[in-house]
């Protein structure tokens, strides 16, 4: 009797230990992968901060002032794999309270794949390509294609050094552009051209950006010469970066749990009760002989 016991311990004992052999290997194919996707509940609203220096056509100068700009992004819904984001962005003169958004905000949908995070062309609203956000993983010598809206096409995003900042490991890339045509002033029929420098720190392994800073100058072709009538320094604000740095940490932590420790503690716990029903089956083979 305790020999049938053995018996039918050592099939139970070994098909456990399958079943969990075989979830720990969809965990990591197919289930952690859909877990790591955009969410469907995705919000989040990201704070600039910096100036803007505009030409002053009377005076021929440059005039400087501060400004806030808000960009909020929100999922309302899917289509066809995508990820539909509605984002607004808005920018308001700090000194003076004036918001200027007719002139430099922005709103429009986005559609993104939510696994690979590129842009879906056929869907998107604007017909982007490129990255949304930088892929996970990117390290010395890497680049990707980011799609960058004040040049309105992808930019190659290179690396440049990683660092320590605020605890974390990370990276930093940089992208740029000179000269990007933008086609003729409507007023003055003069041609426009656009100069950008934006660097990025990112968490590599989540692919969180934690911080962001950009210098964009746009300028006006006047005989030859390109005179700025524009110029941007803005970038992540101090909260902004505080709630980053936390998703960053927060994200790491997910990943250490749920793309490490559960996958792999399932693998592991399946093999070792595989092998304890494979030797209790034998004892009892050999015990019947």
């Amino acid at each position: 009797m305790a020999t049938q016991k053995l018996g039918w311990s050592g099939i139970i004992l070994s098909i456990i230990g399958i079943v969990l052999v075989i979830v720990g290997i969809l965990w990591i194919t197919v289930i952690f992968p859909m877990l790591a996707q955009i969410p469907t509940s995705y919000e989040r609203t990201y704070y600039f901060d910096g100036t803007f220096s505009v030409l002053n056509s009377a005076t021929q100068t440059m005039d400087s002032f501060p400004i806030e700009q808000a960009l909020a992004q929100k999922a309302i819904g899917t289509q066809d794999g995508a990820l539909l984001i509605h984002e607004k962005r808005t920018i308001v003169n700090s000194a003076t309270q004036t918001d200027l958004s007719s002139v430099y905000g922005d709103e429009n949908t986005m559609s993104i794949e939510r696994k690979t995070l590129k842009f879906m062309p056929t869907l998107d609203e604007r017909g982007r390509t490129g990255y949304w956000a930088p892929p996970r993983g990117l390290g010395p010598g890497d680049t990707f294609d980011i799609w960058n809206p004040s040049v309105n096409k992808p930019l190659t995003a290179s690396y440049v050094k990683s660092e320590e900042f605020r605890g974390l490991k990370v990276v930093v890339f940089q992208m740029s552009a000179s000269d990007v045509s933008l086609g003729t002033n409507p007023q003055t029929q003069l041609a426009m051209f656009l100069s950008t420098t934006v660097n990025l720190v990112i968490e590599p392994k989540t692919g969180t950006v934690v911080d962001q800073n950009a210098t964009t100058t746009t300028s006006m072709d006047m005989g030859g010469n390109k005179v700025p009538v524009l110029i941007a320094n803005v970038g992540w604000t101090e909260t902004t970066i505080a709630e980053l740095v936390d998703v960053a940490k927060d994200g790491l932590g997910m990943l250490f749990w749920f793309e490490t420790v559960v996958p792999w503690l399932l693998v592991g716990i399946g093999a070792v009760l595989l092998i304890v029903g494979v030797i209790f089956i034998m004892r009892k083979r050999a015990s019947s002989a």
